[in-house]
């Protein structure tokens, strides 16, 4: 075997399996959707290209086109409140300022000041 033809099969099982984890990944969605949403919405039954459909929206929708992860790693201090908590706790205390929540024996929320 020359060097192409190995190269071939070794990149073309990857692309196989990958494509198979797609069909597999896409099936089990499907067979979720329609054992629990019919049911319990009284929403539709979908068919495989429609699951497909839902997997690709919901891919765009809620990660873009292309982006990648490479944009997290810029470099740049976000401002997260898991980064800075005593700005944040301090921002909270300032905000509330001094008031206290008490729960009485019913179970009742008071705030004093």
């Amino acid at each position: 075997m020359d060097m192409k033809t190995r190269r071939f099969f070794y990149f073309g099982k990857f692309a196989v399996l990958g494509l198979l984890g797609i069909v597999t990944f896409t099936f089990v969605v499907m067979w979720l959707w329609n054992g629990l949403v019919p049911e319990l919405f009284n929403g539709p039954v979908v068919t495989y290209w429609q699951t497909l459909g839902l997997l690709l929206l919901s891919k765009i929708l809620f990660s873009g086109i292309g982006k990648g992860h490479r944009e997290c790693n810029t470099g740049h201090s976000h401002d997260h409140p898991w980064k800075n908590k005593d700005k944040w706790r301090k921002k909270f205390e300032e905000k509330m300022n001094g008031k206290v929540e008490d729960k009485n024996d019913e179970g009742e929320v008071t705030v004093t000041e």
